[in-house]
């Protein structure tokens, strides 16, 4: 009986580390992005992103193809513009990815902690 109390627990234990190792790895949302020129959130125009959070430290953009239905029996397949732009808030800070459609924010997904960004390269006035 110990036998298989025993198996009984490791085969819970199994399971539950492999959820714990999973759970990371599931695709994280966030409501709102706090930037240095304001909060942005879903809804929000593009221009705004860049107005409140400053250009994006990488952009990615492909067409999604959408059905849309005109009426009960008539149906429209158009494409629409998605764009990933990713900002890096540092080692200590989880990257934003925050994703447009059509010009619009759809969701703010919530990546790995970011890295520290290369310092860049200082100009000498020597020579002049």
């Amino acid at each position: 009986m110990k036998g298989v109390k025993n198996m009984k627990k490791a085969s819970m234990l199994l399971c539950l580390l492999a959820l714990i190792i999973a759970l990371p790895r599931a695709n994280v949302y966030a409501d709102a992005l706090s930037c240095p020129g304001g909060i942005i959130s879903t809804d929000d125009r593009s221009i705004d992103v860049l107005a409140k959070c400053g250009p994006p430290d990488f952009k990615d953009s492909h067409l999604e193809e959408v059905i849309e239905r005109l009426d009960r029996d008539t149906k429209q397949k158009v494409f629409i513009t998605v764009e990933e732009w990713t900002y890096n808030l540092g080692p200590s800070q989880f990257i934003r990815i925050v994703v447009l459609r059509n010009g619009r924010v759809s969701e703010i997904q919530v990546g790995d902690y970011g890295y520290a960004k290369p310092e860049k390269p200082k100009r000498s006035d020597s020579g002049k």
